[in-house]
């Protein structure tokens, strides 16, 4: 990490870190809830079950029954994921934070002005994370 990239990160932090810890895992758990639900919505819709006996409108009963398990399930289960995720982030970028003042750094007063070679690292994620958004929507094409 070089000044400029110190220097971005402590400004950034030091606005974001204002949330509050418990704020932003709240937030996480939040965003899980409902990739919770998406992931249910997705998968209910291709349940198909018994209907047994169930004749006419009551036929929706097995599943109703069905997909109120996977919300059960799922949405916890992602919301609990979405918030320990938020928590360790929140945690580890106050860990940094809190070293590099240790060291001496202060938080600029300003935005720092980036060059290219130092937005190379964040360049290099973002087409990394967008090969890997559009293998994703592929395979839905052509599975859904």
């Amino acid at each position: 990490m070089n000044e400029r990239q110190r220097d971005l990160f402590l400004y950034v932090w030091s606005r974001r870190r204002q949330r509050g810890q418990m704020n932003v895992s709240l937030m996480g758990a939040g965003i899980g809830a409902l990739g919770g639900l998406v992931f249910a919505i997705a998968l209910g819709s291709q349940i198909s079950v018994d209907r047994g006996s169930y004749t006419g409108f009551s036929a929706i009963i097995p599943m109703i029954e069905q997909g109120g398990r996977l919300l059960l399930l799922s949405v916890p289960a992602f919301a609990g994921i979405g918030f320990v995720g938020a928590n360790r982030v929140y945690a580890s970028q106050e860990r940094m934070y809190q070293s590099l003042l240790a060291t001496g750094a202060r938080v600029p007063e300003r935005k720092p002005e980036m060059q290219v070679g130092d937005r190379g690292p964040a360049i290099a994620v973002a087409i990394a994370a967008a090969l890997i958004a559009t293998f994703i929507i592929v395979l839905f094409a052509m599975y859904w």
